[in-house]
């Protein structure tokens, strides 16, 4: 019996080595052999899409509306390019709200300007919860950000560039809503009182430029994301402008969420500004560009820019 128990022993003894020596030759072969991890963007620069008092309210009122709620191109198709190929070699890709990391791997998104990394894809995510594709669309999304009577696509501009920095958590100014920016013009007192209480000096560069859009150098200076306009109509012009800039591509075009004039009247949508290696794309030269005057026109005062300090 105690034999028996002897090799008994010794039979486990010997198979517990051979099973440790190969469990051992696995692990150092998978070391060798196993890809690098793939390190994820950090927490801080890329997150699920946060949720904003009034783009929640949006998202819920679109979700009740025929029309599809995804990014969609606008009406001129030289309004927005794609900023991941030349400028006339592919269309433009349809944008998703959960794109943010292909955006940046794809430089569709990158950074610029004093907003730091995380602030600039907050505003992003925050601007495209706001576009409404369709005239339809517009009206729901005005009345949802002004109130009833106030939300005409066509006016809407103000507000809709408050809410947006609002909700991306850029301006936190007591007892400031976005109707307090509705048909607001800065260049009478009371306005002006307002826009420095939201744009306090020691925060924000304020510039004015009397350039019109369409004879502006953007090379030498370029717009950032966090940038708020205030556009003149100018001699020639017959409306005045407001939008926040939304983001930057690889390729030096700047682009908002803003609301503008089409065939099929006004929308809510991701346009194209400028774009710094062709002068003949985007709204700036739309607004600018005689034949498309029927649809409005303005820029022609130049622009009055509000800037986060670095």
């Amino acid at each position: 019996m105690r034999s028996d128990i002897k090799h008994l022993g010794l039979g486990l003894t010997i198979g517990f080595s051979i099973t440790a020596i190969f469990a051992t030759a696995i692990i150092l072969l998978s070391a060798f052999t196993s890809p690098s991890p793939i390190i994820p963007l950090p927490p801080a620069i890329v997150s699920s899409t946060p949720t904003f008092s009034i783009a929640t309210a949006i998202a819920a009122t679109l979700a009740t509306a025929d029309a599809p709620t995804t990014i969609q191109n606008p009406s001129t198709p030289t309004f927005i390019a794609s900023p991941t190929e030349s400028p006339t070699d592919t269309p433009t890709p349809t944008a998703t709200l959960t794109s943010v990391e292909q955006m940046l791997m794809t430089g569709q998104l990158v950074f610029s300007g004093p907003l730091s990394p995380a602030e600039q894809i907050r505003l992003y995510q925050s601007s495209i919860e706001f576009i409404a594709p369709t005239t339809k669309q517009a009206k729901q999304v005005g009345v949802t950000i002004n109130g009833v009577g106030y939300g005409s696509p066509t006016l809407i501009c103000g507000p809709l560039s408050l809410a947006i920095l609002q909700d991306a958590g850029l301006i936190d100014t007591p007892n400031v809503v976005p109707y307090n920016f509705w048909l607001l013009n800065p260049y009478v007192p009371e306005d002006r009182t307002l826009v420095n209480r939201v744009f306090p000096w020691e925060k924000y560069q304020n510039r004015l430029f009397e350039t019109p859009l369409n004879k502006f150098d953007w090379r030498s200076f370029p717009l950032e994301p966090g940038d708020f306009l205030f556009i003149k109509h100018g001699s020639g012009g017959n409306f005045d402008h407001m939008l926040v800039v939304s983001r930057v591509d690889n390729f030096g075009r700047r682009y908002a969420v803003t609301n503008y004039n089409t065939p099929d009247g006004y929308i809510i949508n991701e346009a194209l500004l400028y774009d710094p290696s062709d002068s003949t794309v985007g709204l700036f030269h739309t607004w600018t560009a005689r034949p498309y005057a029927v649809e409005g026109a303005t820029g022609f005062g130049g622009f009055e820019l509000w800037r986060r300090r670095p």
